[in-house]
């Protein structure tokens, strides 16, 4: 997985196991977290929990993916064996989560046969595809850890969906909890009018997030990427590149955001905005009129917005 999700992931897991506990197995109680390093072996999970199930010990083994993996019934079945014979044979759940819309996305049960077809091994995982479930049904299942999940859910980048998880986790003082909806919101790809929609909603909220633990590393590190890609850019462009040109570049890319975003959107305006936008030189402006075509409902609004922001620049 990689270490943009990595950290995060773990971070909610952190936060709120018992949530993810119950929404992977129904009445489960989250106990401890076990070691993801199985013994004499150079194999790791993304998550090894032991938990309660009808009073039962068992354990949960949850594997988080952004991509496709070859082999990954053979490594969640390996995996679940052994995590098994180390624990005493308890029985182990398994669960793999796509994080991102991803191919070839394995199937339960994996069946190994013998060459003459006879039936060797038979494993049962579940598969979770993150970008198919429904944002309502995250919001409507009362774990709040669930919550910092909805940007990669179907809908979940919706500005009223992103507002009802705010101001959830506002209300009941979740701040980091908060902090991680940021994150994962920010690793959303392809998707430049958010980005521009959520950079602006959570720089509101910084009062609230800047005691959070999470929100200073998402800042901190932010930070030390843009002053890395500043460096390769300088190297790359040279000295001649001045401000100037940096706010045209700028300028360039709020266009295409924002013409993109009315296609998305209202594609009834795409001619209007097509013939508008471009003479919008203004990168504030620009940053406004996309946060406010992010948020309008009705194309009516959309076009009001549209041709006010003509009548101001």
């Amino acid at each position: 997985m990689p270490g943009a999700f990595d950290s995060t992931i773990k971070q909610l897991l952190k936060e709120r196991p018992q949530d993810i506990v119950l929404w992977l197995i129904t009445g489960a109680i989250f106990e401890h977290e076990c070691s993801v390093e199985l013994k004499n072996r150079n194999i790791f999970a993304d998550a090894l929990l032991a938990i309660l199930v009808k009073g039962k010990r068992a354990l949960l083994h949850i594997e988080f993916q952004s991509s496709k993996h070859a082999k990954m019934r053979e490594r969640l079945m390996e995996y679940n064996v052994l995590a098994s014979s180390q624990n005493d044979w308890v029985p182990v759940y398994t669960v793999v989560i796509y994080l991102r819309k991803t191919r070839s996305v394995p199937k339960s049960p994996f069946i190994r046969r013998l060459p003459n077809g006879e039936e060797v091994h038979r494993f049962h995982f579940r598969v979770i595809e993150l970008w198919k479930i429904a944002a309502k049904d995250i919001l409507q299942a009362g774990l709040p850890g669930l919550l910092p999940l909805l940007p990669l859910t179907d809908g979940g980048t919706q500005p009223e969906t992103m507002e009802e998880m705010i101001t959830t986790l506002v209300d009941k003082g979740e701040t980091e909890l908060l902090a991680l909806g940021y994150a994962f919101g920010g690793l959303v790809r392809k998707n430049l009018a958010f980005t521009e929609w959520l950079k602006r909603r959570f720089a509101m909220l910084e009062d609230i997030l800047e005691e959070s633990w999470t929100y200073q590393e998402i800042v901190r590190k932010g930070m030390q990427k843009g002053i890395q890609q500043g460096l390769q850019q300088g190297l790359q462009q040279g000295l001649q590149q001045g401000r100037e040109e940096e706010r045209k570049q700028r300028v360039q890319e709020q266009h295409q955001t924002l013409i993109s975003l009315i296609q998305m959107r209202f594609p009834e305006l795409a001619s209007l905005a097509k013939r508008r936008v471009p003479g919008i030189k203004d990168p504030e402006v620009l940053h406004d009129l996309i946060s406010k075509i992010f948020a309008v409902q009705t194309t009516e609004e959309a076009k009001q917005a549209l041709m006010e922001v003509q009548k101001a620049k």
